[in-house]
Parts: structure tokens; C-alpha cells; sequence
């Protein structure tokens, strides 16, 4: 992997299996006004921005919470889980943060906001992998567009061109290649991206268990 100057990760549904978590949140919030939070709307909201997927919750409540509200119903569920041990580390993972900062700088670009990204890291002792970390909120759109990506190889002072994007999502699969960068897609699961975008990414792979052959991969295509 010497070619690979940096390599960045996304947090949800890639290092961390949040997405049914922050569903559980969402749920349990809408559950009490007898509205229904749905698989679609989960789905909507992957990579946003936290101002994004606030107005988006606020219009779906039609007014049951302030804005404000919702923000702390949502991030205290969420940093609650964190704490009890309740959000499950993706496989591979712990190997994958091993395997790509022995040879490459390690950023992480997420849409949570930055209390969560924290709450992740530290449950999972993983702060010290990585030389820049950037959330969604500190940029001007997140994922699909490209800032919170080209922001994160600014900091690491990195070239897109040596740089490898890994993402489980649609947003940030596109996000990525908009950026400039090489994309492992590892797609989640529970909510998969669309086949056209899968096509979009250099490498796919269904676990980050396979992430140096995927790098191996890379690497080929380049000499």
C-alpha cells in the first residue's frame, strides 16, 4: 500500500453498526407522537449533515418538537447507546484501522455531529488512528457533495489522486468518487446503495475483513 498516501474512513454502518440504533432513536421519538419512522426515511438521511436530517425529522413531526428538541432527543439516545456498549463494531474493523495506518495517514469524515463521532471513537479506543477527523457539520453541504472529503485531504494535506475513500453508503460513495479519490464501497446491509452507484466504486467488497486485498487491488490499477 506504499502509493496510498491517506486513507479515510466514514464512521456509521462502516466502523459502527449505528444505523439500527439511530433508527431505534427515531422510532421510539416518532412512536410517542403515533407517527411511523420508516426503512426510506432511515435511508434519506444517511451522511447528511446534522442540519440536514434535523429539518428533515422536523418536517416529519409536523411540529410535535422544536428543532432544538429533536437535536437533544436524538443525540442523547445516541450517546446513550455508545456508552452502554450498545452499538456493535462492524466485522473487521479493528483490523482494517491496523492494516491501513501502517502504511497510509487515517482521516474520518462522518455526518454525525462531533459529540458522536467522539462517543464512537472512545468506546472503541480508536482516537489514535486517526490524524484528522471532520464532521459534516463543520462544512457547507454534506455527503452527496464532495466538501466533507476534499476538507479532510486538505487537512491531511493528501492528494486525491493517492487518496482511498471507505464508504458503506450511496451519499458517500458518491461523495467520495466526487472528491477525487479511489472508493472501497463495503455496503451495508440494511441499507444497501442502488446498483448504479455500487458500479461507481473501484472496489466493492462485503466486509472490511477483505480490505487489503482491496487495497492490493488499487494499487494494481495504478502501475
Amino acid at each position: 500500500m506504499k502509493n496510498i498516501q491517506s486513507v479515510v474512513f466514514d464512521l456509521d454502518g462502516l466502523l459502527v453498526d449505528s444505523e439500527p440504533v439511530w433508527f431505534r432513536v427515531r422510532q421510539e421519538m416518532f412512536g410517542r407522537y403515533r407517527l411511523t419512522w420508516t426503512d426510506d426515511d432511515q435511508k434519506a438521511l444517511m451522511g447528511k449533515s446534522t442540519a440536514a436530517w434535523i429539518e428533515y425529522v422536523d418536517e416529519k413531526l409536523q411540529g410535535q418538537l422544536r428543532r432544538d428538541e429533536i437535536f437533544d432527543e436524538t443525540i442523547q439516545g445516541m450517546v446513550s447507546q455508545y456508552r452502554a456498549g450498545n452499538v456493535r463494531v462492524m466485522p473487521g474493523a479493528d483490523e482494517a484501522l491496523r492494516s491501513c495506518a501502517r502504511n497510509s495517514k487515517l482521516g474520518l469524515a462522518s455526518g454525525s455531529p462531533r459529540i458522536l463521532i467522539d462517543s464512537a471513537l472512545a468506546a472503541n479506543r480508536w482516537e489514535h488512528y486517526f490524524s484528522q477527523i471532520i464532521s459534516s457539520d463543520e462544512v457547507l453541504r454534506g455527503k452527496p457533495a464532495p466538501d466533507v472529503y476534499a476538507e479532510v485531504m486538505k487537512r491531511l494535506e493528501a492528494d486525491p489522486a493517492g487518496t482511498v475513500v471507505l464508504e458503506d453508503s450511496e451519499s458517500g460513495i458518491i461523495a467520495g468518487k466526487a472528491a477525487g479519490a479511489a472508493v472501497i464501497a463495503v455496503p451495508n446491509e440494511h441499507l444497501m446503495p442502488s446498483p448504479e452507484v455500487l458500479r461507481t466504486a473501484d472496489v466493492v467488497i462485503p466486509s472490511l475483513k477483505m480490505i487489503e486485498a482491496a487495497m492490493k487491488k488499487i494499487e494494481s490499477s495504478r502501475t
